[in-house]
Parts: C-alpha cells; structure tokens; sequence
C-alpha cells in the first residue's frame, strides 16, 4: 500500500528519520493507546462521580449536582492557571491567543489588557498542563466551579479548589470507583477495534517484539485487553506480547530504578524477584534501564508509543533516548477537516499575496505624499481606493478564516494550532515524538520495515516552494 492511497486519518506523520529496520522491541501505553475509550462517555463518568466526592469529602455546595458535563470544554494542551482560575490556549513561544474565566471567555481588549505582549512562565508551578484526554471532566467541573463562585461573589482560593478537584479525580482511580465501574461494564467505555490487533500481529509476524507497559494494575488491565483484544486473536492477548510491564510508574519508569516483581498471569499475586527479565514474562515496577540490560537492547532499538505527551514521549526521550510515537487521537476528526479545506487555504494565501502587493503600492502613495511629489490630490484618491480594496479583502480573508474553523472545537480550535502559530502542545510534539498518528491501527497500513522520513521544514529565508 502507498502512502498516498492511505486515508488522512490513517497516517503516520513524522519529526524524525526512524527506521523500523533497526527497530527490535515495540512498547505499548494500555489506556487511550492499545484500549480507546468511549471518551464523552467516559468523561462523563468521571465529572458525576468527582461531583460527588467534592461535595461529600471537600464541602462543595449541593448546588453543584446540577452542574452539566461540557466535553467540548477542555481539549489537549490547554494551560490552567491555578491562581487565577483562567485557562489559556497558547502558543510555542508562550503568548496567550485564547483565554477565559472558569467558562467565560475574555474579550479581545480584556485578554490584551490582562496578558499584553508578554508570555508566560510555564515552568512556574502555578500553570497545570492538560496532556490528556482523562483530564476533560476534572478541567469542566473546575471551570464551573470558578464560575460558581464566581457568581454568588464568595471569594475563594483557587488554587486550593483545583487541587482538591484534582485530587478527587486520582482518588476516583486508585479508589477504583472509576475503572471498576469500566471493569464492570467494559460496552459502555471501551471501542473494540480489530484493527490495532491486526497491526500488532503484522508486527509480530515480521520479526517485531511487543511489550505492553502501562501504569494500569494486572487486574483492569487483564479486563480492558480481554475485551479489546480476545474477540479478535485465536489465543489469550498476553501471547501476543513478549513482555508485559504493569502499574510501571510511568514517567518514573523511565528515570528511577526501582525494582521489578513478577505477576502470576491467573491470581494477579506477587512475588518478588532477583534475577533478570526474561522475554514472555509478566512482571509490575522496574524500570527501563534493567529492560535494556537484561534483554540486550539499545535505546535506539526500542520504539515506545504512548498517548501522554510527558508521561509517555518527552521523559523517555530526554531520560533515555528511545524512539518515541504518540498517540493523538484528536487527529482522527482534525487532518481530515484540514484536508478537505486545503482549497480555502490556498485562497486565503493567494488573498494574502494580494493584500501585501496593495499594501505596498499603498505605502509608496504614501512617501509620495509625504514628499509632496506628483499631484497630491490624485495621488490621495488612489490611496483612498487601495484602501477600501484592502477592507474589502480583510472581510473576505476574515470570513475564508472562519470557513477553515467549522468543525474543530468552538472554543479553542486546533489542537496543534493557537491561531496561526503553532500551539504549545504541537511544540512538544514536533520536538520529542519521533512519529505521531491518531491511533495504532495507523499502524496496520505501514510497513514493519518502514523507513519513515520527515519532510523538509522551510525556514523565514527560504524560497516559497511547496514540499511534497
């Protein structure tokens, strides 16, 4: 299969030369990687079951029960700042181009005057990152909670608020109110998809090892893979990995040296363990450092692919230098869109061309006023009329912009763009991710011998040529 003949949403796209040639073990992240989840509907659980703990273990007014789950709200990447209760669409540099109050977006005069030129500060503990998809409920209802307070002008400390709903939400986890709930009723949250099974045994077929590491425990790991990948092999899943690595600890996994344990595959016990890994085992903990070691791999032989852009791609890469994939299931509904607006963009470019030719011609009639040069009277005239092309334009480009917007988030937009820059998050991805896609069945229409290129990037000085 050619590139070209695989659908937009299929693709890999690619930051750096990787080549699955040189490439021995494939690592896996379990939750919104190999298992995707139902996410409004899973969100869904999670905001009604962190309502209820915030009103029965932090005090939270009754009144919140009738609070309603937005799941249009949060998208990736957005920025909270906890001091303030604003979140924030940036973009590489740090510059704010889209910002609220709990729910309620600031005016263009409002956000200019709150954040003006300057960036912020994303090392300041004050700014929490949204890195992924669990984190849509817990950022809705701390919106509505600032806005609630808000409205009955009860002054309130919010970072202390977000840390509270930030601790209900890894209460509802280890609790396991939230995944038993998904244990119990797997129809409900998960999507089986034939597909990513089919491209994991593509894999294992050409020669690939497979490892399963996830921070999930053996038990609702054991139930999600059942149900996402028992209906489509003709074994149990585990023999479709060579080495499965629960509740590692992720991103500690990648930077500490704790100790492996083993797991038996039917009670779930464990035991503890001196010696080394060995493939075909199931183990929970360790870390990467022993893997590489006992299994006699190299960093640059281990590809790991994760859907957590800190806990899955940045630390491993900065830590130990495996190849590195992300998942960014957003894609799946965005590259299409951006696909089938291509035309719009190019119209909104060749206005734009135009825009700048009349701008110059503009401001030559201009120096020849100032100059006094020519018939000034005429000169103005002609001035008047590029002028009034150029308003003429700016609506037009305006309304081919807004064209571009219909189906990405009401709110925010792209989630690889703030604006006509490129956001934060997709910064992070350009850097650390080796490759990205909007699930691993991509996976399935590529080559286990793929050598994936990047394209050529163009720089400020280069001509404008346009790269294939």
């Amino acid at each position: 299969m050619t590139e070209k003949s695989i659908s937009s949403d299929c693709k890999i796209f690619v930051n750096r030369t990787l080549n699955m040639n040189s490439v021995k073990l494939i690592g896996f992240d379990m939750d919104y990687t190999l298992a995707t989840y139902n996410v409004p509907v899973f969100e869904a659980k999670a905001y009604e079951i962190l309502k209820e703990k915030l009103i029965h273990e932090y005090n939270c007014p009754p009144a919140i029960r009738d609070f309603e789950f937005q799941n249009d709200f949060i998208i990736r990447g957005l920025v909270i700042d906890t001091e303030t209760g604003d979140f924030l669409k940036v973009n590489r540099y740090g510059f704010v181009r889209i910002a609220s109050h709990g729910t309620k977006f600031y005016s263009f005069e409002e956000q200019k005057e709150r954040y003006g030129p300057n960036g912020i500060d994303l090392s300041d503990s004050r700014y929490y990152i949204v890195h992924t998809l669990f984190s849509q409920a817990e950022g809705c209802i701390y919106a509505q909670l600032v806005d609630y307070y808000d409205s009955i002008s009860e002054k309130v400390n919010y970072r202390r608020l977000f840390l509270e709903v930030r601790k209900c939400l890894n209460d509802a986890h280890q609790e396991k109110e939230l995944k038993g709930e998904v244990a119990e009723h797997p129809e409900k949250y998960l999507i089986q998809d034939q597909r990513i099974v089919d491209a994991l045994i593509k894999f294992k077929k050409f020669g690939k090892k497979l490892a399963l590491i996830t921070n999930s425990d053996y038990d609702y790991s054991r139930k999600v893979m059942e149900y996402c990948f028992n209906p489509f092999l003709k074994v149990p899943w585990q023999k479709l990995f060579d080495l499965v690595i629960v509740a590692a600890n992720k991103p500690d996994y990648f930077t500490a040296r704790n100790r492996y344990q083993k797991v038996d595959p039917d009670t779930g016990l464990l035991s503890n363990f001196y010696g080394q890994i060995e493939w075909n085992g199931l183990y929970q903990g360790g870390n990467a450092s022993i893997l590489e070691k006992h299994l006699n791999l190299k960093a640059s032989e281990i590809l790991y692919i994760g859907d957590h852009i800190l806990g899955d791609v940045v630390t491993l890469k900065e830590a130990i230098g495996w190849r590195t994939g992300l998942v960014v299931q957003e894609l799946a509904e965005e590259v299409p869109i951006l696909e089938s607006t291509q035309n719009v963009h190019q119209q909104i470019a060749d206005k734009m061309a135009e825009k700048e030719r009349l701008e110059d011609t503009s401001l030559e009639l201009r120096e020849k006023m100032w100059l006094k040069t020519g018939d000034r009277r005429a000169l103005h005239d002609k001035w008047e009329v590029i002028r009034s092309q150029l308003t003429k334009l700016d609506e037009e480009i305006r309304e081919l912009i807004f064209a571009t917007q219909e189906g990405f988030n009401k709110n925010w937009g792209e989630v690889m763009r703030a604006g006509n820059e490129i956001s934060r998050f997709a910064t992070l991805v350009e850097r650390y991710a080796c490759i990205y896609m909007a699930g691993v069945a991509n996976l399935y229409y590529y080559s286990p011998f793929k050598y994936y290129r990047s394209k050529r990037r163009l720089l400020a000085h280069d001509p404008d040529i346009d790269i294939v």
